[in-house]
């Protein structure tokens, strides 16, 4: 079964389908195919679909929106929120396992995305991933035994990964630091 690492950078924490909903601004997937085979995704939505008002300024701070490509002369990997969704269907078009640091989030998200886009129906039951969704946070908590307020960056190194290294809120960095919990939390002993 493929896996893929994902995270999102949003406009908000409010549910997406509430007025004023959080929004996807980024989106990376790393999909690690059953042979090991990597490959990386990074995808920005075009600043001119997301609606900025809503956005609530906290959220944008964390996930430092002023970095997006578009805000800074660039395209590279800029996206229609339509071809944001499209990629997704694909990468789960096999029922891949989904690895995250809140990934019921991040799969609520991207599944609102892909309803929006029309690319699943209003009342689709079943999600194009496998359903059972992996949070290496919580799989952080049952092995260092610390308490659930404990530093991500604390429990990530109980496990020898060593969180400073990423530029966390960066949807690409956070996937690879989830890849990389991950990894070290399924290393045989």
């Amino acid at each position: 079964m493929a896996t893929l690492f994902v995270d999102l950078e949003t406009t908000s924490v409010r549910e997406p389908w509430l007025p004023g909903g959080r929004q996807i601004w980024q989106l990376a997937v790393i999909r690690r195919e059953d042979d090991g085979r990597e490959t990386a995704y990074n995808r920005f939505v075009r600043p001119d679909e997301l609606d900025l008002s809503v956005a609530t300024e906290r959220a944008l701070e964390i996930s430092r929106f002023h970095r997006h490509p578009s805000l800074n002369g660039s395209e590279q990997d800029v996206s229609r929120g339509r071809e944001v969704a499209e990629l997704m269907v694909d990468l789960t078009s096999d029922e891949p396992l989904w690895v995250g640091a809140a990934p019921w989030m991040d799969a609520t998200d991207v599944l609102h995305l892909m309803h929006l886009n029309g690319l699943v129906a209003d009342d689709a039951a079943d999600v194009p991933w496998d359903f059972r969704l992996v949070c290496v946070i919580s799989q952080l908590l049952g092995r260092t035994n610390l308490p659930p307020t404990a530093d991500v960056g604390e429990m990530s190194a109980a496990v020898g990964v060593d969180q400073s290294s990423y530029a966390i809120h960066d949807a690409l960095a956070d996937a690879y630091f989830v890849r990389d919990v991950f990894d070290a939390l399924n290393r045989p002993s």
